[in-house]
């Protein structure tokens, strides 16, 4: 497999993230989500966000990570890109120790980031992820087996959003990039899980600074947006790359609890 390296200005933006590289505590987000068709034995079900951990230059250290995890007990671990920095060299073995411990604690799945994605490096990443028994999606789907029931997931990876076929279950997909809202919407995604813009680096509130892709004043950084009837969440991440620095924004843990709505 053929990974090319990152360039020099990347590699200096790499070496400023050393200045943020501190065992920073997480801060655990409880969502309640609402879902039609979710099948009985999801109903109430925790799942946990891991996004942006951006390996090796995480802020938060795997074991305290690790540790988070599982204390909340999640039934499901969703993974929707950026485990690693495509500003330094490719960090393999701490992917892999990440992976298989994440396994052990609940069933996980996957998508690539845009850091993935970057200088041929997704296929090795894929590799990992899938041989740690991580369940993998780019463009693709794969199935969550929860007392004996099915609920089928969605991972965007490079093609533009469509819609799905109808299963008469929620269309729940996880796609790294918040600002495809609105193909999102067009598509008619009923609950999206992203990450990507790390929060906005930068918090005054509810409002935030600069985000990757969206630029000064972002509009989807954190939490839960509705437009039409699509539903995303944004994860504010777990870690940095471009921009070494964050501001009221400590790395975040969403925990998504799934309810069953009544028609």
């Amino acid at each position: 497999m053929y990974e090319q390296k990152p360039s020099l200005a990347k590699r200096l933006l790499h070496g400023l993230l050393a200045f943020d590289r501190i065992d920073h505590s997480i801060q655990v987000e409880a969502v309640p989500l609402t879902c039609l068709g979710l099948p009985q034995a999801f109903h109430l079900a925790r799942v946990a966000v891991v996004a942006d951990v951006h390996l090796p230059d995480h802020l938060v250290a795997v074991p305290r990570l690790l540790r988070c995890l599982i204390l909340q007990r999640p039934d499901a671990i969703f993974l929707p890109g950026d485990l690693t920095n495509s500003y330094t060299d490719f960090d393999a073995i701490g992917l892999q120790q990440l992976a298989r411990e994440l396994v052990k604690i609940a069933p996980c799945f996957a998508v690539p980031g845009n850091h993935e994605l970057r200088l041929g490096r997704e296929p090795r990443y894929r590799q990992i992820l899938t041989e740690a028994g991580v369940h993998y999606m780019c463009d693709s789907y794969a199935d969550w087996h929860k007392d004996g029931a099915t609920l089928r997931l969605y991972g965007m990876g490079r093609r533009r959003p469509h819609r799905l076929a109808v299963t008469g279950q929620p269309t729940i997909v996880l796609a790294h990039r918040p600002e495809y809202m609105d193909y999102y919407r067009e598509a008619g995604w009923e609950l999206v899980i992203s990450g990507h813009a790390h929060g906005g680096h930068v918090r005054v509130g509810d409002h935030s600074l600069f985000a990757p892709d969206q630029g000064f004043l972002p509009r989807y950084t954190h939490g839960v947006y509705q437009e039409g009837s699509t539903r995303m969440v944004v994860s504010r991440g777990l870690g940095n790359s471009s921009i070494p620095w964050r501001v009221n924004n400590p790395p975040h843990l969403p925990m998504l609890i799934l309810s069953a709505k009544q028609i």
